[in-house]
């Protein structure tokens, strides 16, 4: 009896490990600029700031989408904007005397909005989880088909408990800390932005769809798109 109860416990403790699988997406501050209360922009570009283009593509590609539940135009910037063509400085940044071309370029493709999304920082961290102690009611009958509750004070005082004990197991954590902004390409303003924390994503298509459904409820939620 001892050792099921030991085995039922483990497969329920690896069942909730493997259920809790798949990441979560928290927004942890956003910050909206001053009189502004939404528009309904025509097509809004998504740019994901990466020289990885798969990733960038799979970042782009969820937003969209998740945009498009809600009936909002939007195209990823993959095929339209190629980071490696854009000059930049020595010290590796966007030279910004170079970007008014881009700027007229979207602006005559029909684009008057640009969420743009900036990878903060990721961190890893690994922890043990001790074992831990349980006391179960034992099943054990003393004299024949009798429950034991119906035996006498010794009997019943030393077949109450068995003692179980589950081991010890490592869990690493990571997250992903992200940076998206909305901008009206229009007037070159800064209308909203946000900070992210994506928690253990399994792949880079569960980190996707994690983050921007958290995104795209937050611009929903602040109501800076409509």
């Amino acid at each position: 009896m001892k050792k099921f109860i030991l085995i039922t416990l483990m497969c329920v403790t690896a069942f909730t490990m493997v259920s809790c699988t798949g990441a979560y997406t928290e927004i942890s501050g956003t910050w909206t600029k001053p009189n502004y209360n939404g528009k309904k922009f025509k097509n809004i570009l998504v740019v994901a700031i990466s020289d990885d283009i798969v990733k960038r593509n799979s970042v782009e590609s969820a937003v969209v989408k998740e945009l498009g539940k809600d009936k909002i135009n939007s195209s990823t910037s993959s095929t339209i904007l190629d980071f490696n063509k854009i000059e930049k400085t020595k010290e590796g940044k966007f030279d910004t005397t170079k970007l008014d071309g881009v700027k007229k370029a979207l602006s005559e493709a029909g684009y008057d909005g640009a969420i743009v999304i900036s990878l903060l920082d990721i961190k890893e961290k690994t922890e043990y989880v001790p074992g831990q102690t349980y006391y179960q009611p034992s099943y054990y009958y003393s004299y024949g088909y009798q429950p034991y509750s119906y035996n006498g004070f010794y009997n019943y005082s030393f077949t109450t408990y068995n003692v179980v004990n589950t081991p010890g197991y490592h869990v690493t954590t990571k997250k992903i800390f992200i940076e998206s902004r909305l901008f009206d390409i229009q007037e070159d303003n800064l209308l909203w932005a946000s900070t992210s924390e994506t928690l253990n994503p399994s792949n880079l298509n569960d980190f996707s769809n994690s983050y921007s459904r958290a995104l795209v409820n937050s611009l929903l939620n602040d109501d800076v798109v409509k």
